[in-house]
């Protein structure tokens, strides 16, 4: 096909940066910082106004602490027909999309797994604790309306599907302190109920107690303007229940205040639906549009939060991975390896680390979780490939990587003693957990013809 003047040079420009950012994985990294100044400029009507956070709380809110407390147990024990809450969240069609993201998020931004025992502070009728025993956690439900957690139960007895072996729990508390001792719980998560709360200092110092040493607190909660809504202050004229205007700042300060280490932000909304033409994605991906889903996304965070608070660490480690996204780059030798048969060859590889979890690669046993090292699986060539050896060798890192960093691993194969053509194919394992790609992540192939 005939290219026209600007499509042949544009094309050209495109594979060269290909190429060089492939030959030198420093180089996007260096690129991208370069050109933060530029964005900044490009993203500046989008920047919110942010104050420095207050760590008090309004004293007409505390004195009425327990008036809040008694509105919402009526809230649940006036109900006359419980269906509704009891199919939650079958029971609201427009939302229903809304609740499956922000389990969703909650699950990811909490490092959830079957085993954990999760506390579901402020449950109502149970309903995500319940998705969570099914998910394969202890569950303890914790609210302060008795009548909200006979509702729970009736939620986890109806199912035959319950999970029973797992002991669920439903915990009432007095409005101030949780009953449970301390370092209890791996995970709390808090769906649409932290800003119900009038006493969010007391009831922080609370979660932080009760939370393990690398514990992580994950709430979805709307956002600003909620209190005022029209909705909002009818139901909260109606029933008593309160319904607080949530200062990102003022929060975040309150719980670093009584000791956790990180308040973070996801980037992510359950309103954001942006659509982009298949046939554009790859224009897309390079910036064109970027302003009007950039728009669409700062508005949506902006309307929710989903916030998460660390009683340890705040990165992600390959004991419990985020996103993992390695890129693999053969250095050494270039293209195919021709060798005799029982010879071995070293093979150095570039390791970098495009996600946001670091690698556990250094002063790790053979037993400890997390422990992180180069692989190489080993297939004969042929359509389909026959596997030889899935776990081939492995190489150390003998380093933590953290995301954008990366390393570089000399692999030595083992010898392959029957004449042919192979492929080898490398990547990164956790021990005793996942190979990378079972994520979906890339990995590198190395075509070796033994002679």
């Amino acid at each position: 096909m005939r290219l026209g003047p600007i499509e042949l040079p544009s094309h050209a420009l495109h594979a060269g940066v290909r190429l060089a950012f492939g030959r030198f994985p420093g180089l996007r990294e260096v690129a991208l910082r370069a050109l933060q100044p530029v964005y900044r400029v490009a993203l500046f009507p989008f920047r919110r106004a942010q104050g420095q956070g207050v760590p008090s709380e309004q004293d007409e809110l505390l004195r009425n602490t327990a008036a809040y407390n008694d509105a919402a147990e009526r809230y649940y024990a006036n109900c006359s027909d419980p269906t509704f809450l009891l199919n939650k969240p079958f029971s609201e069609p427009s939302l229903f999309a809304k609740h499956l993201i922000d389990v969703g998020n909650l699950v990811a931004g909490a490092r959830l797994e079957p085993g954990d025992t999760v506390m579901e502070f402020g449950a109502g009728t149970c309903w995500l604790s319940h998705f969570l025993n099914r998910f394969g956690c202890t569950t303890i439900s914790v609210d302060v309306s008795p009548s909200a957690l006979n509702l729970g139960r009736r939620v986890f007895n109806s199912d035959p599907t319950t999970n029973w072996g797992l002991h669920p729990q439903f915990l009432h508390y007095d409005g101030r302190v949780i009953p449970l001792g301390d370092e209890s719980c791996d995970r709390i998560v808090i769906n649409d109920a932290f800003h119900h709360l009038p006493n969010q200092r007391e009831l922080l110092f609370e979660m932080y107690r009760v939370l393990r040493p690398d514990g992580i607190v994950a709430m979805s909660e709307p956002g600003r303007g909620h209190a005022s809504a029209p909705i909002s202050v009818a139901e909260s004229a109606q029933t008593g229940v309160l319904e607080n205007e949530l200062v990102l700042e003022d929060v975040a300060t309150l719980a670093e205040r009584v000791g956790f280490s990180a308040v973070t932000v996801l980037a992510a909304s359950p309103s954001l639906r942006y659509e982009v033409p298949a046939k554009d994605l790859g224009k897309f991906m390079g910036g064109r549009g970027f302003a009007r889903y950039w728009k669409a996304l700062c508005s949506g965070m902006d309307r929710h939060h989903y916030l998460l608070m660390y009683k340890g660490c705040a990165e992600p480690t390959t004991v419990r991975p985020g996103e993992l996204n390695p890129r693999i780059c053969v250095v050494s030798p270039e293209g195919k390896v021709s060798i005799s048969a029982d010879d071995r060859v070293a093979v150095t590889v570039n390791l970098a680390n495009l996600g946001d979890t670091v690698w556990l690669g250094r002063g790790l046993g053979e037993a400890a979780a997390g422990w992180t090292r180069l692989g190489a699986h080993l297939y004969r060539s042929g359509s389909p490939r026959a596997l030889v050896d899935y776990d081939w060798c492995r190489a150390e890192l003998g380093q933590n990587v953290g995301p954008g960093e990366s390393v570089a691993v000399t692999v030595e194969l083992p010898a392959i003693r029957r004449p042919g053509n192979y492929v080898v194919e490398l990547d990164l394992v956790i021990e005793g957990a996942l190979w990378f790609a079972d994520r979906g992540t890339r990995t590198a192939e190395l075509p070796v013809t033994v002679r």
